[in-house]
Protein backbone atom coordinates (compact mmCIF):
# COMPACT_ATOMS: atom_id res chain seq x y z
CA UNK A 1 0.00 0.00 0.00
CA UNK A 2 1.24 3.47 -0.87
CA UNK A 3 2.66 5.57 1.93
CA UNK A 4 1.74 8.47 -0.34
CA UNK A 5 4.67 10.69 0.40
CA UNK A 6 6.52 12.23 -2.53
CA UNK A 7 9.29 9.62 -2.51
CA UNK A 8 6.95 6.61 -2.48
CA UNK A 9 4.76 8.19 -5.18
CA UNK A 10 7.89 8.69 -7.30
CA UNK A 11 8.99 5.08 -6.73
CA UNK A 12 5.55 3.80 -7.72
CA UNK A 13 5.49 5.96 -10.85
CA UNK A 14 9.00 4.76 -11.78
CA UNK A 15 7.97 1.12 -11.42
CA UNK A 16 4.81 1.55 -13.51
CA UNK A 17 6.65 3.50 -16.21
CA UNK A 18 9.46 0.95 -16.38
CA UNK A 19 6.89 -1.82 -16.74
CA UNK A 20 5.26 -0.02 -19.68
CA UNK A 21 8.68 0.71 -21.16
CA UNK A 22 9.70 -2.96 -20.97
CA UNK A 23 6.52 -4.03 -22.77
CA UNK A 24 6.33 -1.27 -25.37
CA UNK A 25 9.44 0.95 -25.54
CA UNK A 26 8.11 3.00 -28.48
CA UNK A 27 5.19 4.28 -26.43
CA UNK A 28 7.15 4.97 -23.24
CA UNK A 29 7.06 8.72 -23.76
CA UNK A 30 7.46 11.66 -21.39
CA UNK A 31 3.72 12.24 -21.82
CA UNK A 32 3.02 8.72 -20.58
CA UNK A 33 5.28 9.32 -17.59
CA UNK A 34 3.51 12.60 -16.79
CA UNK A 35 0.14 10.84 -17.06
CA UNK A 36 1.26 8.14 -14.64
CA UNK A 37 2.37 10.82 -12.17
CA UNK A 38 -1.00 12.56 -12.39
CA UNK A 39 -2.97 9.34 -11.91
CA UNK A 40 -0.96 8.49 -8.80
CA UNK A 41 -1.48 11.99 -7.37
CA UNK A 42 -5.21 11.78 -8.12
CA UNK A 43 -5.57 8.34 -6.53
CA UNK A 44 -3.60 9.49 -3.48
CA UNK A 45 -5.87 12.50 -3.11
CA UNK A 46 -9.02 10.35 -3.26
CA UNK A 47 -7.56 7.85 -0.81
CA UNK A 48 -6.54 10.59 1.61
CA UNK A 49 -10.03 12.11 1.65
CA UNK A 50 -11.66 8.70 2.00
CA UNK A 51 -9.36 7.97 4.96
CA UNK A 52 -10.19 11.34 6.54
CA UNK A 53 -13.92 10.65 6.20
CA UNK A 54 -13.49 7.19 7.71
CA UNK A 55 -11.61 8.67 10.65
CA UNK A 56 -14.29 11.31 11.21
CA UNK A 57 -17.09 8.72 10.82
CA UNK A 58 -15.70 6.11 13.21
CA UNK A 59 -14.77 7.11 16.78
CA UNK A 60 -12.82 3.93 17.58
CA UNK A 61 -10.78 4.27 14.39
CA UNK A 62 -10.20 7.96 15.15
CA UNK A 63 -8.84 7.14 18.62
CA UNK A 64 -6.43 4.65 17.06
CA UNK A 65 -4.95 6.92 14.38
CA UNK A 66 -5.05 10.44 15.77
CA UNK A 67 -2.68 11.10 18.64
CA UNK A 68 -3.85 14.71 18.33
CA UNK A 69 -6.21 16.71 16.17
CA UNK A 70 -4.92 17.41 12.63
CA UNK A 71 -3.94 20.84 11.32
CA UNK A 72 -7.12 22.67 10.22
CA UNK A 73 -5.52 24.46 7.27
CA UNK A 74 -4.04 21.20 5.98
CA UNK A 75 -7.41 19.44 6.19
CA UNK A 76 -9.23 22.34 4.49
CA UNK A 77 -6.55 22.40 1.79
CA UNK A 78 -7.00 18.65 1.27
CA UNK A 79 -10.77 19.10 0.85
CA UNK A 80 -10.29 22.07 -1.51
CA UNK A 81 -7.85 20.13 -3.69
CA UNK A 82 -10.22 17.17 -3.74
CA UNK A 83 -13.22 19.28 -4.75
CA UNK A 84 -11.25 21.01 -7.50
CA UNK A 85 -9.82 17.74 -8.82
CA UNK A 86 -13.12 15.85 -8.84
CA UNK A 87 -15.01 18.82 -10.31
CA UNK A 88 -12.63 19.02 -13.27
CA UNK A 89 -11.80 15.33 -13.75
CA UNK A 90 -12.82 13.54 -16.89
CA UNK A 91 -14.81 10.81 -15.16
CA UNK A 92 -18.12 9.11 -15.91
CA UNK A 93 -21.18 11.21 -15.01
CA UNK A 94 -22.44 8.48 -12.65
CA UNK A 95 -19.08 7.99 -10.88
CA UNK A 96 -19.34 7.84 -7.09
CA UNK A 97 -16.66 10.53 -6.81
CA UNK A 98 -19.02 13.10 -8.35
CA UNK A 99 -21.63 12.34 -5.68
CA UNK A 100 -19.10 13.28 -3.01
CA UNK A 101 -18.68 16.89 -4.09
CA UNK A 102 -21.62 18.23 -2.06
CA UNK A 103 -20.76 16.29 1.13
CA UNK A 104 -17.15 17.48 0.73
CA UNK A 105 -18.33 21.09 0.56
CA UNK A 106 -20.57 20.54 3.60
CA UNK A 107 -17.66 19.02 5.50
CA UNK A 108 -15.41 21.92 4.63
CA UNK A 109 -17.99 24.41 5.93
CA UNK A 110 -18.34 22.47 9.18
CA UNK A 111 -14.58 22.18 9.67
CA UNK A 112 -14.05 25.91 9.12
CA UNK A 113 -15.84 26.72 12.37
CA UNK A 114 -14.95 23.67 14.47
CA UNK A 115 -12.05 23.82 16.88
CA UNK A 116 -10.47 20.57 15.76
CA UNK A 117 -10.20 18.05 18.55
CA UNK A 118 -10.61 14.33 19.01
CA UNK A 119 -14.21 14.90 20.14
CA UNK A 120 -16.02 15.17 16.81
CA UNK A 121 -19.48 16.80 16.80
CA UNK A 122 -22.41 14.78 15.45
CA UNK A 123 -22.98 16.95 12.33
CA UNK A 124 -19.40 16.27 11.21
CA UNK A 125 -19.78 12.55 11.89
CA UNK A 126 -23.06 12.52 9.89
CA UNK A 127 -21.55 14.32 6.90
CA UNK A 128 -18.50 12.01 6.95
CA UNK A 129 -20.83 9.01 6.89
CA UNK A 130 -22.89 10.59 4.09
CA UNK A 131 -19.68 11.15 2.11
CA UNK A 132 -18.70 7.50 2.57
CA UNK A 133 -22.18 6.36 1.48
CA UNK A 134 -22.02 8.61 -1.60
CA UNK A 135 -18.63 7.11 -2.43
CA UNK A 136 -20.19 3.65 -2.12
CA UNK A 137 -18.15 2.75 0.94
CA UNK A 138 -20.27 0.24 2.83
CA UNK A 139 -20.89 0.67 6.52
CA UNK A 140 -18.95 -1.99 8.44
CA UNK A 141 -21.01 -4.89 9.85
CA UNK A 142 -20.43 -3.66 13.40
CA UNK A 143 -21.51 -0.12 12.48
CA UNK A 144 -19.41 3.03 12.30
CA UNK A 145 -19.55 3.61 16.06
CA UNK A 146 -17.90 0.26 16.82
CA UNK A 147 -15.62 -0.08 13.79
CA UNK A 148 -11.96 -0.13 14.89
CA UNK A 149 -10.67 0.65 11.40
CA UNK A 150 -9.25 -1.56 8.67
CA UNK A 151 -7.22 -4.61 9.62
CA UNK A 152 -4.37 -3.41 7.42
CA UNK A 153 -4.02 0.24 8.30
CA UNK A 154 -3.80 2.38 5.15
CA UNK A 155 -0.61 4.35 4.87
CA UNK A 156 -2.23 7.47 3.47
CA UNK A 157 -1.26 10.45 5.53
CA UNK A 158 -3.40 13.43 6.48
CA UNK A 159 -1.00 16.27 5.74
CA UNK A 160 0.48 18.21 8.63
CA UNK A 161 0.61 21.36 6.48
CA UNK A 162 -1.30 22.58 3.41
CA UNK A 163 -0.02 21.33 0.06
CA UNK A 164 2.02 23.54 -2.19
CA UNK A 165 1.67 21.44 -5.32
CA UNK A 166 -0.94 19.74 -7.51
CA UNK A 167 -3.77 17.40 -6.53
Amino acid sequence: MCKCNAQSQQEMADAIYESFKAQDPANATPQLRAGIDEVIKFATLIGSVQLLMGILAAPRFREKVFPKAPNREAVLDLLDRYTAAISTANIAPDAPDLRTIEPTRQMRALLETWELSLDVPEPIVSVARAWLAAHETSEPPEGWDEWPGPEDMPQFEIPAQPSRDGP
